[in-house]
C-alpha cells in the first residue's frame, strides 16, 4: 500500500501549509490579459483612475476569472530609448569579457572607445566591435548623435562550450574546453 492510500495520511499537513502560504502572499492585481501584477507597482494616478476598478486576487496562484479588469500599464511609463547590439558565439571566456565590460559601463561612447583601444586585453576586440555596432544602430535607427551617447548597459553571458580532446601520454586523452560568449551592449543618449 502506498503512503497516499493509507487512511492515516490525510494530507492535513499539506493543507495547513498551503493555507499558511496563502496568508503570507501579498495581494496581486490582475491585468486584462490575465497576468498577475504585484499591487505595489508604481502607476500614475491618472492610469488607475481611467481604468476599470481593479480586481484584487488574494493569492497569485489563484485561477484568474474570465472577467479580469484592466490595471497595471507598466509599459506606459516612459523608458529611455536604447540602441542595442549583440555579438553571439564569440570565442572567449565570459569572465575575461566581463573584466573589460566593467571598465566601460556608464561611460560616454567616446571615452569607452578610448579605454578599449588602449587596454591590453584580447577580449577588447569583440567588445569594440559590439560598441561600434550599437552606436551605428543608435545613429541610423533612432537618429541619436554619437557624441551624446553613453554605455547604459553591457553584459556578457556564457554561450555553449565546445569540447575537444587532446591525446596525452600512455593512451590517455585530456578534454579541452573552448568557451563562447554572448556580448550585449546598450547605448542611450545622456539627458542634460
Amino acid at each position: 500500500m502506498a503512503w497516499h492510500e493509507c487512511p492515516f495520511h490525510t494530507g492535513h499537513r499539506l493543507e495547513k501549509r498551503a493555507s499558511r502560504r496563502a496568508a503570507c502572499r501579498p495581494l496581486a492585481v490582475v491585468s486584462p490579459t490575465g497576468r498577475r501584477i504585484s499591487s505595489d507597482c508604481d502607476l500614475p494616478e491618472a492610469v488607475i483612475a481611467t481604468s476599470c476598478t481593479p480586481q484584487v486576487v488574494a493569492s497569485p496562484m489563484a485561477p484568474v476569472p474570465a472577467s479580469a479588469s484592466v490595471v497595471c500599464l507598466a509599459a506606459a511609463t516612459e523608458a529611455p530609448e536604447e540602441a542595442v547590439a549583440f555579438l553571439r558565439y564569440s570565442r572567449g571566456s565570459a569572465l575575461k569579457v566581463r573584466r573589460v565590460l566593467d571598465q566601460i559601463r556608464g561611460r560616454s561612447y567616446e571615452e569607452a572607445l578610448m579605454i578599449l583601444e588602449y587596454m591590453p586585453y584580447q577580449a577588447c576586440e569583440p567588445v569594440i566591435k559590439t560598441l561600434l555596432s550599437a552606436a551605428a544602430n543608435a545613429k541610423n535607427n533612432l537618429g541619436m548623435k554619437k557624441k551624446d551617447l553613453y554605455v547604459s548597459e553591457c553584459f556578457a553571458d556564457e554561450g555553449p562550450v565546445m569540447k575537444r580532446y587532446r591525446p596525452r601520454a600512455q593512451g590517455r586523452a585530456n578534454r579541452i574546453l573552448k568557451p563562447t560568449v554572448h556580448i550585449t551592449v546598450k547605448v542611450a543618449e545622456r539627458e542634460e
